[in-house]
């Protein structure tokens, strides 16, 4: 397969200069980037207006009036990337900014599987300039299996469970077979449900170590607890109505296929509750949003900037 036929899908909301050095690292990657725009202001407008420019035919430009969701404007830039005959779309997010061999990577360790056929999508390793993510992978081989496999340099891991939307290179067939992203979701668990629903198709994810991509999850902060200090990425309340509403729907969906889901659930839903209790800021107000969240899963309610 051609890197030629690789599309970037760009979703931009509010970005700060981490677009624009995304920007300069994919446009040796890949054949063309897609950047939609949900509704950021005249500056960043501009600027990706004098980008899409200066790029000449490199870079297109959707631009939406509001903030239409995160699912909605990657499935406008899917189409888009569809329509102009991409073999592969990658998706990005605004704060996410590859290395400079991860699509030429990710392209290799497709090319060189023995069941390349199968592979519906090809997940970088994520790290943050920071340290807070880890070089992991959550792997399930069967319904009771779903763990956490550290890889690296040189490795390519096979029996993905999901992958983070953001660096993720997607063949074009995929979309036709299990269709695009939930809209419905408008942000968090989108990229789980689609996994999700690929893996029902028969279609395989792997990761690879040498393809590699600086990401943000959540904002980054540092606090003191009892003489310890913390370093940790949080949410705000609209994040969290949208995590918590957004999972249980996953769950309803797909969770009982995959047993061992939920045990993963269960854990990251104890870390982020005790995390949030014990050192972010505007406590009531994020526990609030959590409950409406639950609430409105039960309740059968989804849709945009819902709570």
């Amino acid at each position: 397969m051609q890197q030629t036929s690789v599309v970037a899908v760009v979703v931009s909301y509010r970005p700060d200069e981490r677009l624009f050095r995304a920007l300069d690292a994919l446009a040796p990657q890949v054949a063309r980037i897609v950047v939609v725009d949900n509704g950021s202001g005249v500056e960043t407008v501009d600027r990706l207006r004098a980008a899409a420019r200066a790029g000449a035919d490199k870079l297109s430009l959707i631009l939406n009036e509001e903030n239409a969701g995160l699912a909605a404007a990657q499935n406008q830039g899917i189409r888009q990337a569809l329509d102009e005959g991409a073999d592969w779309v990658l998706l990005m997010d605004d704060d996410s900014i590859p290395g400079p061999e991860m699509v030429a990577s990710q392209l290799s360790a497709h090319a060189a599987h023995s069941a390349a056929d199968s592979i519906g999508l090809v997940a970088p390793l994520i790290g943050d300039a920071e340290g807070t993510l880890k070089a992991r992978a959550y792997v399930s081989k069967h319904a009771f299996d779903f763990r956490p496999v550290r890889f690296g340099a040189g490795d390519v891991l096979d029996d993905v469970a999901f992958a983070m939307a953001s660096g993720s290179l997607i063949r074009a067939d995929v979309f036709r077979d299990v269709g695009l992203m939930r809209e419905d979701f408008f942000v968090d668990y989108i990229d789980f449900e689609f996994a999700f629903r690929m893996r029902r198709g028969g279609w395989k994810l792997i990761a690879v170590g040498d393809a590699r991509l600086q990401h943000r999850l959540g904002e980054f902060e540092q606090k003191t607890l009892f003489g310890r200090q913390f370093c940790f990425n949080s949410h705000s309340s609209f994040r969290r109505y949208h995590i918590y509403r957004n999972r249980m729907r996953v769950w309803w969906a797909h969770g009982f296929r995959l047993p061992a889901f939920f045990a993963f659930e269960a854990a990251s839903i104890g870390i982020d509750l005790a995390k949030l209790i014990l050192l972010e800021d505007d406590k009531l107000d994020k526990l609030g949003a959590i409950g409406r969240g639950v609430m409105h899963a039960l309740l059968g309610r989804s849709g945009v900037k819902a709570g």
